[in-house]
């Protein structure tokens, strides 16, 4: 029988212990660093996340792209194709894509926290908004 030394107060594994419910999934700790690791990805967090409402995918492309510095041509054919349905995925981000429109789930508090750790490193200031918040403000 093999000895697992005890972990130091307050260190937890990225195992089960460290999911937060969120209705039937957890979003584990290495699902976070995931989402979080794409530049792209987190502007479109921090757009959506200061918004109530559906955000068009162009509208959201356009913002991203100016942030970034990228063609907003490009950063939409990403979003539809690769950060948008990945977001989905995760239960982060409502995304209709035969609309076309995409709006931010409620999240764990441990996402949460990331995120906004995230866009203080990324000098984005995250404030939950509201559906007058103009997009050309991000």
């Amino acid at each position: 029988m093999s000895h697992v030394p005890d972990r130091p107060a307050g260190v937890q594994s990225t195992d089960t212990d460290l999911r937060e419910t969120r209705g039937s999934r957890g979003t584990t700790l290495d699902a976070i660093f995931d989402v979080l690791s794409a530049e792209r990805r987190r502007h479109v967090l921090y757009v959506l996340y200061r918004r109530s409402d559906d955000v068009a995918v162009e509208d959201l492309a356009d913002a991203v792209a100016s942030a970034v510095g990228a063609n907003s041509a490009r950063v939409v054919a990403d979003l539809y194709h690769v950060h948008l349905p990945k977001l989905a995925e995760e239960g982060i981000v409502e995304y209709d894509r035969d609309a076309g429109v995409a709006r931010f789930d409620t999240c764990s508090d441990q996402f949460d926290r990331y995120l906004a750790s995230a866009a203080d490193d990324d000098g984005e200031p995250l404030r939950r908004g509201s559906d007058t918040t103009p997009l050309s403000e991000f």
